[in-house]
């Protein structure tokens, strides 16, 4: 049995892309499968073998555990190893180099458009680092045997630059086995607006609480569900103050992580998807989160972002200008004050992610890109 290794050092185990997608794929598939990553415990789960290799609390503690990454991967004898993360590169070419497995490399987002908002990089450093990495990054990939990336634009870039394959698996929603009614959720307000994923400023966070303030302001009961973690203490500390000093803290409800598994029957529940991000910050990388909320039949209010433009569609989202908070509160109104709308918005977004954006139609293209990576050994 063709044993495969998934190997990161930043996302969490159960990570929708990395665990539930591109794993449960290859388990399902035959492969035996195997996670690498930094966790409390291993374990077992859903066919996969999640191997903790220490757990880490900060940037520096995961740099330094590299090398016993890098040892505890080559101890599996793995016959293809995934790496997931940039800082995995170098291990992702030492392993090509000292053992005879196939190496993988996915590009999960264009890195060096994100380096412009990491907030641990020194602002000095930012303009260096955005020039320097993708000719960096590309130069590592060379030794490897398949670079996976999640959209169309970073893999023409790369493609550019490397002559490794390049496959494009975009991170899209699994429908088949999605449970609506996994979790029992309680509304406690008339309208809901939703958004999922990490909560910070390119992501919408404080643009998302104006929002809310302005609508309540205006008489509408709404309430907003933000599931997903803060991805820093300063960015926590902005947002509950701003919500403290609005009177909006009673109707911000902040889950946290929520498993993949559960996404769903809170999106279900909701009655607008919210993604009011960064224009420049999206403008090559697709938030998976449209099409998740598109398929639990959630309209969208979203930014005018590049990257979606091949998939926005007035039938089932409404596009903003990033900075016209007031057209993003007059829009978000007529949506929530007409219930039949809404309904019909969100029958074409189901059946547009049923037929044209699932993961099942990009499974399919992970187990082709591995079939050839297996047969070439």
């Amino acid at each position: 049995m063709t044993h495969v290794v998934h190997i990161s050092s930043v996302h969490y185990p159960f990570d929708p892309r990395i665990f539930h997608k591109q794993l449960q794929a290859l388990s399902d598939a035959g492969y035996r499968t195997t996670l690498l990553v930094h966790h409390e415990d291993s374990t077992e789960r859903d066919g996969v073998t999640v191997r903790s290799v220490g757990d880490v609390e900060s940037r520096l503690e995961r740099w330094r555990n590299l090398p016993t990454l890098f040892r505890e991967a080559r101890a599996e004898d793995a016959d293809v190893y995934h790496v997931h993360d940039p800082e995995l590169l170098p291990i992702g070419v030492l392993l090509s180099l000292t053992t005879d497995a196939s190496v993988v490399y996915d590009v999960h987002e264009d890195y060096a458009d994100a380096i412009r908002v990491r907030e641990w990089i020194p602002e000095p450093v930012k303009p260096v680092l955005q020039r320097v990495f993708p000719t960096v990054q590309a130069a590592l990939t060379r030794p490897l045997e398949l670079v996976v990336t999640a959209d169309d634009s970073t893999r023409a870039q790369l493609e550019g630059h490397t002559s490794t394959p390049v496959e494009t698996v975009r991170n899209l929603p699994t429908v088949a086995g999605i449970e609506t009614d996994r979790v029992d959720v309680e509304r406690s307000h008339e309208h809901v607006l939703a958004y999922v994923g990490g909560l910070d400023r390119e992501r919408g966070l404080l643009t998302m609480l104006q929002v809310t303030a302005r609508l309540r302001e205006r008489g509408l009961d709404v309430g907003l569900w933000l599931l997903g973690p803060f991805q820093d203490g300063a960015i926590e500390r902005t947002a509950r103050e701003f919500m403290d000093r609005e009177g909006i803290a009673e109707h911000v409800r902040l889950f946290g992580y929520v498993d993949y598994d559960e996404i769903f029957s809170y999106l279900s529940a909701a009655d607008v998807g919210l993604l009011l991000v960064d224009e420049e910050r999206f403008a090559r990388n697709v938030p998976t989160k449209f099409f998740e909320y598109l398929y639990c039949e959630l309209p969208v209010v979203m930014t005018e972002v590049p990257s979606l433009e091949p998939y926005a569609d007035d039938d089932y989202c409404v596009a903003v200008p990033e900075d016209d908070l007031d057209r993003t509160v007059e829009e978000l109104a007529g949506l929530l004050e007409a219930p039949e709308t809404r309904v019909r918005m969100g029958e074409a977004g189901r059946e547009a992610v049923a037929s044209e954006y699932s993961w099942e139609i990009e499974r399919d293209r992970l187990l082709a890109a591995y079939a050839q990576l297996t047969d070439r050994r």
